[in-house]
């Protein structure tokens, strides 16, 4: 994972100026489940909507759907599940799960992803609620196709010109 993939994720939330996604009303931690869901436009036409479910054994599972009604672009997307007390403090954070879909004309337009954690049950005595966060990745997958490509000609070239020389010289001798 890139460095700056990851460092775009920990501003994208530092900016964040939204209200988190909560439960409805608060749990009594241990005693029920706390579910909730968000539903989030990253940028033009670019979509997430996460649905997260943490148990009273201690197990956040999420689902998140990704999809683009672009017509020209797909984009990446992150998703990071917080529980937090009940004053809003960050208690944990699930690892950031990254998921790309293409524009609107091209199949993988929309994908759904499931994933699951485990937390430590002295994180669960104390969590009240969780909160859902989208991150738009800007990273285009084509454009680093494109910088991979014009290095790998760079270097075929380098190649084809040496190979020239040679071919050059041995028709000299």
């Amino acid at each position: 994972m890139r460095l700056a993939t990851i460092i775009g994720w920990m501003l994208a939330f530092a900016l964040a100026t939204h209200a988190p996604s909560r439960a409805a009303e608060p749990s009594g931690s241990a005693a029920a489940p706390i579910v909730v869901s968000k539903s989030h436009r990253l940028a033009r036409g670019h979509w997430m909507e996460s649905r997260a479910i943490l148990s009273r054994h201690g197990r956040i599972d999420v689902s998140t759907r990704t999809w683009s009604k672009s017509e020209a672009a797909g984009f990446h997307g992150a998703v990071v599940v917080f529980l937090v007390d009940e004053h809003e403090n960050r208690l944990y954070s699930t690892r950031p799960r990254s998921y790309g879909v293409n524009s609107k004309h091209l199949p993988a337009d929309y994908r759904t992803d499931s994933f699951h954690e485990e937390v430590p049950s002295e994180i669960i005595a104390k969590a009240d609620g969780l909160v859902i966060q989208h991150l738009y990745q800007p990273e285009s997958e084509f454009l680093d196709r494109l910088r991979d490509a014009k290095e790998a000609s760079g270097y075929l070239a380098s190649i084809l010109r040496d190979g020239a020389e040679v071919l050059l010289l041995g028709a000299v001798r």
